[in-house]
């Protein structure tokens, strides 16, 4: 699972914290904010570039659900499953390649079936649960108790476009809700489960005002 267009290793902690140590980075999240909205990964790689910044990819949101590389960026990471150490994807056949992708190049190992097998569940669950937070945005968008829902895979939502373009199987699990007469935010986190049992929970809290 691995991008076109990148080697994906695994790095140590300290591994990968040498390798952004090695020159000028442009740090960039895919989905980030509150309320939640999906990064232009493509605009903010290119701004990165003309400045001369390396573009490192932060998918510990989004798992591996963003094909960052592909994108234009430099560098893409994720945890791993064992403690302490780190999926990197770094790009290859580039003419002048970041020195942090030279680096991490070289650091680490290589992923194997144990990674791969990571990846794939990880892309199941990211599926499933994008799936579960599609319903869930849907009916809140239609709850009368809510005055505004923020939701990447919504139509209507100001980051659709990018998101569509930006993230792979899916929108994600983060819905932000603002209730009517509210300033704030709040979050929910949908998971693989069945949607509707979600929104069953959800209807209860919203009888209780998400308290």
């Amino acid at each position: 699972m691995a991008k076109r267009g990148s080697v994906l290793r695994v790095v140590s902690k300290e591994e990968l914290e040498g390798a952004l140590a090695q020159g000028f980075l442009a740090p960039i999240e895919p989905l980030a904010g509150k309320p939640i909205a999906c990064t232009d990964v493509r605009e903010l790689v290119a701004a990165a570039h003309e400045q001369g910044a390396a573009a490192v990819c932060d998918l510990s949101v989004v798992g591996t659900a963003c094909a960052a590389v592909r994108l234009g960026a430099d560098v893409a990471f994720a945890p791993a499953a064992a403690a302490g150490k780190t999926l990197v994807w770094v790009a290859r056949g580039e003419q002048s390649v970041a020195d942090v992708a030279r680096w991490l190049l070289s650091a680490g190992r290589e992923a194997g079936d144990e990674e791969m097998a990571l990846l794939e569940q990880r892309a199941r669950a990211w599926r499933s649960s994008s799936d579960a937070a599609q319903v869930v945005a849907s009916y809140l968008v239609c709850h009368p108790r809510v005055e505004s829902v923020a939701y990447p895979g919504l139509r209507s939502d100001p980051s659709y476009e990018i998101a569509s373009r930006t993230l792979e199987n899916g929108f994600g699990p983060l819905v932000d809700v603002r209730l009517v007469g509210e300033d704030s935010w709040r979050r929910i986190t949908c998971t693989p489960d069945d949607p509707m049992t979600q929104v069953a929970r959800l209807e209860q809290r919203l009888r209780e005002r998400l308290s």
